[in-house]
């Protein structure tokens, strides 16, 4: 027969097993997006990633001109609410600037 005391117990277990699913647990993935792309990185030479936007030579794209091209208005952008880098798709969600630019700037819609 199972106590008050034990019911008690195992009923706020099983109130908190539904909030268990909203933890986000770290993945390696994750864990990179600590990380800040270098520049001598072989993907960001291959992008021609810069971390300051208007020291590259950049070329209207997509009806927008290359001078309002940076990280922070790309659709691979991943806004960091705390710092002035955020994660980038295209880098494996490392962090690049967000007043950079690299060859695979596309706007966000």
């Amino acid at each position: 027969m199972v106590t008050r005391r034990q019911f008690i117990k195992l009923s706020s277990i099983a109130a908190t097993l539904p909030l268990l699913s909203q933890v986000k647990l770290i993945s390696p993935a994750s864990a990179a997006a600590i990380e800040k792309v270098p520049v001598d990185d072989p993907s960001a030479i291959a992008l021609k990633y810069v971390e300051v936007a208007s020291s590259a030579s950049r070329t209207d794209k997509m009806g927008v001109a290359g001078s309002d091209q940076i990280c922070g208005n790309c659709l691979f952008y991943k806004d960091s609410a705390t710092t002035a880098m955020g994660g980038c798709a295209l880098f494996q969600n490392r962090l690049v600037a967000e007043e950079g630019w690299c060859m695979g700037w596309v706007p966000v819609a």
